[in-house]
């Protein structure tokens, strides 16, 4: 199925998305993470888009999409109206969400902010925020494993990741995958090439910069957050895919999970890493469709 594209005038930033299947009557958006762009979807579109409208934008910042100057451009609140404008611009009040990474964090806000215009919630090596807050605070495996959070509040890091055309951050992120197969030179280019568009580094790591998740170490005397868990109990149907060789997120981060999602789905992927989408694409596709049809029967 071929893969289209399209621009979507929203009220403060411009889309660029990728889709499939806009022939199809329900709305499915894939919300990708850092530092990707709509290509980590590349794999899922056309699965999806056999039976829903399957829609992959670049989140504000990346790659295509508008790049407002300024992290405080790039809170929350801004995040979470993309996503409903988004679903509005293609004629939509309801949805589902599919989400790894950032994408994730964005969507886990959206259905705490606005539950019932999402259907299903599908999210892919993302931590539930409150879960992750409590970790980035009290444990110590967690708060080493984010350490590069604090480090992308240098202004400077920007120098170090565009370097030697992106050498740090490909091998970072992707070179074992493209070592070993998984991703081609095409995907390479794709990605450097999108990582190098004017302002888009910068607008990336704003995503870190402007959000008050931050590696907080309570035993050094750092000031908790302070969340209450009532607020952010999701009260939409949930499916978690979870990479448990994950480098960055701890297994604890999904301990404890089904308090705060009632309705939930986990299923546990014990050989793949953070990457769920170049590791494990056939399998993602088929539990998103699973998902779908499941919620479909109720």
């Amino acid at each position: 199925m071929k893969i289209s594209h399209g621009f979507a005038e929203l009220e403060e930033v411009t889309l660029h998305y990728a889709e499939t299947g806009a022939e199809n009557k329900e709305l499915v958006i894939l919300l990708h993470g850092f530092p990707e762009f709509w290509y980590t979807w590349r794999k899922q579109l056309p699965e999806i888009g056999r039976r829903y409208h399957a829609v992959a934008p670049d989140l504000r910042g990346y790659n295509l999409s508008d790049k407002p100057v300024g992290k405080e451009n790039y809170r929350i609140q801004h995040l979470i109206k993309d996503v409903v404008q988004l679903a509005r611009h293609f004629g939509h009040e309801r949805f589902y969400l599919v989400s790894h990474d950032w994408g994730a964090a964005i969507a886990w806000s959206v259905a705490l902010a606005v539950p019932d215009q999402i259907t299903g919630l599908m999210v892919l090596n993302g931590p539930h925020p409150y879960l992750f807050s409590k970790l980035l605070e009290t444990n110590k495996t967690q708060i080493e494993n984010s350490q590069y959070m604090a480090d992308f509040q240098d202004e400077t890091i920007e120098e170090k990741l565009l370097a030697e055309n992106c050498d740090w951050l490909w091998n970072w992120t992707f070179k074992k995958h493209f070592d070993q197969g998984q991703m081609s030179e095409e995907d390479r280019a794709a990605y450097l090439e999108a990582w190098q568009k004017p302002g888009a580094l910068t607008s990336m790591l704003n995503y870190y910069r402007s959000s008050p998740l931050q590696p907080r170490p309570l035993d050094k005397g750092a000031k908790p957050l302070g969340l209450e868990k009532e607020p952010f109990i999701v009260k939409v149907p949930t499916l978690v895919l979870w990479g448990e060789k994950d480098h960055a997120l701890i297994p604890e981060n999904i301990d404890g999970i089904e308090e705060l999602v009632p309705d939930l789905k986990l299923i546990r992927l014990p050989e793949v890493t953070h990457w769920v989408t170049h590791e494990a694409p056939e399998r993602t596709s088929a539990e998103i469709l699973t998902f779908l049809e499941e919620l479909q029967k109720r």
